[in-house]
């Protein structure tokens, strides 16, 4: 008998999840800056992530060199590298404030993760609790 061939599987996606703030910075690009954005967010979703670093406080910035006044994508991997959060994107002129605003904005967003889980704890009952 003759074993079937496996398929191959498509890579899985990385997930990707944008603040508010990132969405309004992408809506006030240009049609040719959103595209090469966009193309370089693909590469993402599929682990490849080009030129970027560190910025501290778990935030990484991409870097688009090639591209416009020095384009900068901010973003945070978590979930043990399933999901990225984009966080803002900006320019070189205006990358030490941006940096401090990606920082601001994951720091709201682990808080709020945070309460959250709090309230789930405080609202489900414990666990190996006997009846009587």
């Amino acid at each position: 008998m003759i074993e079937p061939t496996p398929t191959p599987t498509e890579p899985l996606l990385i997930d990707t999840r944008k603040t508010a703030e990132y969405r309004r910075w992408e809506d006030s690009l240009h049609d040719v800056a959103a595209a090469a954005i966009d193309a370089r967010i693909k590469h993402l979703q599929h682990g490849k992530k080009g030129d970027w670093r560190a910025v501290g406080e778990g935030v990484c910035e991409l870097r688009f060199l090639q591209t416009g006044p020095g384009w900068r994508v901010y973003f945070h991997e978590t979930n043990l590298g399933t999901l990225i959060l984009l966080l803002l994107g900006g320019n070189k002129s205006s990358q030490r404030r941006d940096i401090q605003q990606a920082q601001a904005i994951l720091k709201t967003l682990k808080a709020m993760q945070a309460a959250i889980r709090k309230q789930k704890a405080a609202a489900s009952p414990p666990t190996g609790a006997r009846k009587k």
